[in-house]
Parts: C-alpha cells; sequence; structure tokens
C-alpha cells in the first residue's frame, strides 16, 4: 500500500503547550454516552471502526488534530496497513474529538475528520479507511488554514472511496457518532490499566503499549506485534 505523507517538525513544536508525548484531555471522568441509533461502520460508537480479521487485536485512540498521533502514523502506519491486508491483525480505530479545541482550531477539524472515517467505513469501503487515516494524519490544520470539505472529498477518493460522501461530509451526517464515541471513551480505563485521557493510545491484546517518541517505537511496536501472533 503507498502511502504518501511527510510531517515537518514544526508540526510537533505547534503543540509544544500539551503534554510531551501525547494529546491530554481536559476532561479525567467518562461522559454519560447518549441514545443513538446512527449506524456507523454497523458498530455502536464505543466499538469504534474495525478493519481486518487477524488474531491478534490492535486498538488505536486517536484523533486527527492530534500532531503526536500524525507522528505514529508516519512511524508505523505502514506495518499496521501490512499486518491488516496479510491477515495478521484486527485494527480497530477509535476516533477521539476533543483536540481541535485544545489547539484552538474553530474549524473542528477532529470532528470532520473522524466524521469523513466513519462516513467511509459506513459506507463498506474498509479498504479505505487506513490510506484515509493517513491524508487525514498529513493534513492537519496548519499556518495555511484547515482543510475544507472539498479537500476532505479529495482526500478520500485519493485513498479509493468510491462512494459519493458529499452530503454526509457537507452535513456532518456522523458528527454525533463522533461525539458519542468520545465520550465514551475519554476517562475509560483500558488495555494496562491506562484511563483514556490522552492520544495517541495503542493496545495490542490488551496490553497498553508504551510509545516514548524517541524513534524507537515502530520497531518495539513490531516486536510487540511478532509476541502477541506467538
Amino acid at each position: 500500500m503507498n502511502r504518501y505523507r511527510s510531517l515537518t517538525v514544526l508540526a510537533i513544536v505547534a503543540a509544544s503547550a500539551l503534554t510531551l508525548s501525547a494529546c491530554a484531555s481536559a476532561d479525567s471522568a467518562p461522559a454519560e454516552p447518549a441514545d443513538s441509533t446512527t449506524p456507523a461502520a454497523a458498530t455502536a460508537p464505543a466499538d469504534g471502526i474495525v478493519v481486518g480479521d487477524g488474531p491478534v487485536s490492535v486498538e488505536l485512540w486517536t484523533d486527527v488534530s492530534c500532531p503526536y498521533c500524525a507522528a505514529l502514523d508516519e512511524q508505523t502506519g505502514d506495518d499496521i496497513a501490512a499486518w491488516v491486508d496479510d491477515g495478521t491483525i484486527t485494527f480497530t480505530l477509535h476516533p477521539m474529538n476533543y483536540v481541535s479545541a485544545k489547539r484552538g482550531d474553530t474549524t473542528d477539524y477532529s470532528t470532520r475528520g473522524a466524521n469523513l472515517l466513519a462516513l467511509t467505513a459506513q459506507a463498506g469501503e474498509l479498504e479505505a479507511v487506513l490510506p484515509l487515516y493517513a491524508l487525514l494524519q498529513e493534513h492537519q490544520v496548519d499556518a495555511d488554514g484547515a482543510p475544507t470539505d472539498a479537500d476532505l472529498l479529495a482526500y478520500a477518493a485519493e485513498a479509493g472511496v468510491a462512494a459519493d460522501l458529499t452530503a454526509g461530509v457537507e452535513q456532518l451526517a456522523l458528527a454525533d457518532w463522533v461525539e458519542e464515541s468520545n465520550d465514551h471513551w475519554v476517562g475509560e480505563v483500558v488495555g494496562s490499566d491506562t484511563p483514556v485521557d490522552h492520544v495517541p493510545l495503542l493496545v495490542i491484546d490488551g496490553q497498553t503499549f508504551e510509545m516514548r517518541g524517541d524513534g524507537t517505537d515502530a520497531a518495539r511496536l513490531r516486536d510487540a506485534v511478532e509476541a502477541a501472533r506467538g
């Protein structure tokens, strides 16, 4: 799978007001999830967007406005996509949407990007989810502004989405699903007794993966998945 993206050091520096290696949530207690019948990817918001069907479970809590999430995807995204393709892992994406507000982004890119991912999954085009996620992370809000709805639709097309998602993008059709995903998970404890109070957060077969941001994450993730595969 070809994934063309670059991540500048400026994107990391721009988030220096956040925690050292993660985008932290201001909330510490889980919100009560609202009732919903919105069928994103035929799952409840708590279930996330699931791609692949391999024996090793890899879950990622992430936000497309988080520069650390973008850095992680740049380093590990190709491996994750390859593991999905070869049947090694079942990958679950849990979209969060609080980072836009933390970064002062009034365009709500977190929700808009996650809405597009959910629309893609709902359309049954799961093979496009990972390349689309990579494009959304690559094109985060920067000094030049935020991606427009037209840009988001162009990213979907580049990722291979054949369905017409125009109305869903313009109307933020699955924004409630995204909000419920966020509200369900903030403050919940996952993996090795890890609270969802920051992104990115990776859990492999029930064990929290330690992200260090020191250049070793990709190699250690490969080792962790190989060990889980047994």
